[in-house]
């Protein structure tokens, strides 16, 4: 009784958490922890299958994800057929849409004494985009239905990033209950555009024809900027250094129940290479629509949106350097050891930009043999409450082969999800660790 009390309190402690707050992050891969790629998420975990590994470029992991907070795809396509006013009534007041992805260029993990060791060279790259429904309905439909009011157009923002990451991590047991891990990481910037500041009023006069308000943005871009010259340290990205860490630690309740916290990519990289930057600040006041006639995209009157629009923000331009900011990652889990190959997990993963909105998962590991570890869970969410994530790890002789995705039903129909998560590669395993 006491012990499914112990389990009891823990699931509903985080969904209780969760229920406060507000994600989107690898739901799965820190569960296969046969993987070494599992250690880029969960530090503390201590591989019992190998003492060396390695995974070579690309094959070793590769991963795409997609989070469209707002709407599927197929809501706003209908085959051939555009229909953004399928979608705009349902928009929430902010709305976001991320992609991006890595891949290894060399990872290895290997054992010395009682420390795990884990050296990293891969590149990683996103895009963000959070906006407003009235700045989506204002793009397709025009400003007429604005007459008389003020669109909100605040906190609009863009963010790209394409940075190489070098990293080297140790995981060490301290004492019989706790252990813990740090990775350091060089970064190397190759492109940038960081959304600084985004605060924009547009008002419609009555009659429809005049629009006023005020702006203040800033956006800095880095390696977009055409100088005349290809330089290889623009390429390799050694103009543009950072500097980042993660930190982990797992404390063990009892011989069954374990709960962690990873808290990841808490860094910078300092931007100073084909830098071009943007920024609006004053009143302004136009005269015309946005836009007219925007039932068909392609007859639609772009050039006159485009006339609007260099009317109305006029951006003082320079080149001075700037550094941004990568979002930092909040994992908390808690792993129950139901019997000798399967156990029981919960967790709370927090992606932090520009707000707090964390996912919560449940799910359950198995293992068969020394062969086979597979897990499979469930996760809720903003706005996408039905999640069902898998993933496997196989190993024959030396090789091992993993794939991690947080929404399978995405791998058999891409078109009707709001988000999707996968990772896959090959790893090579050498020997065995001692046993404590």
């Amino acid at each position: 009784m006491l012990v499914s009390k112990k389990i009891l309190l823990v699931f509903v402690s985080f969904f209780v958490s969760a229920s406060m707050l507000y994600a989107q992050q690898e739901t799965t891969l820190p569960y296969l922890t046969w993987a070494p790629q599992a250690g880029y998420t969960d530090l503390t975990i201590k591989p019992d299958q190998y003492k060396t590994s390695l995974a070579l470029p690309i094959i070793g992991s590769f991963q795409l994800y997609y989070m469209n907070s707002a709407f599927k795809y197929n809501n706003l396509v209908h085959g051939n057929t555009i229909e953004p006013n399928d979608v705009i009534p349902k928009l929430k007041r902010m709305n976001h849409l991320y992609t991006g992805g890595s891949y290894d260029l060399l990872s290895m993990r290997f054992c010395s004494g009682k420390t795990f060791f884990q050296v990293s060279v891969r590149d990683v790259w996103s895009q963000r985009l959070n906006y407003t429904k009235d700045l989506a309905n204002l793009i397709w439909n025009g400003n007429a239905s604005y007459a008389g009011q003020t669109i909100d157009l605040n906190n609009e923002r863009i963010s790209m990033n394409y940075y190489r990451e070098i990293g080297l991590a140790a995981t060490r047991d301290v004492g019989e209950r706790l252990t813990v891990g740090v990775r350091g990481k060089v970064l190397m910037g190759i492109a940038n555009v960081t959304t600084e500041e985004s605060k924009n009023s547009l008002y419609t006069d009555p009659n429809g024809l005049s629009i006023s308000g005020h702006s203040d943005f800033t956006m800095n871009t880095s390696g977009f900027a055409n100088d005349g010259h290809v330089r290889a340290r623009d390429i390799l990205g050694s103009s543009n250094l950072g500097l980042a860490a993660d930190f982990g630690a797992r404390y063990k309740v009892s011989e069954k129940l374990s709960i962690a916290c990873n808290v990841n990519n808490i860094g910078f990289i300092h931007w100073k290479s084909k830098i071009k930057n943007y920024k609006v600040n004053g009143d302004y006041t136009s005269t015309g629509y946005v836009m007219r006639d925007s039932a068909d995209i392609v007859n639609a009157n772009w050039q006159n949106v485009l006339d609007t629009l260099q009317a109305i923000y006029k951006p003082v331009q320079n080149s001075k350097a700037y550094s941004s900011w990568l979002s930092p990652l909040i994992y908390l889990s808690a792993n129950y050891v139901l019997r000798e190959n399967t156990s029981l997990y919960s967790s709370i993963a927090a992606d932090i930009y520009h707000g707090f909105r964390p996912t919560l998962t449940v799910g359950a590991t198995q293992l068969v043999g020394k062969t086979v570890q597979a897990t499979v869970n469930y996760s809720i969410m903003p706005n996408n409450y039905f999640n069902f994530g898998g993933g496997f790890v196989v190993r024959g002789g030396p090789a091992q082969f993993y794939l991690s995705c947080d929404n399978v039903p995405a791998l058999f129909d891409p078109y009707s999800v709001k988000y999707f998560n996968a990772r896959l590669g090959i790893n090579f395993l050498f020997g065995k660790p001692e046993k404590s």
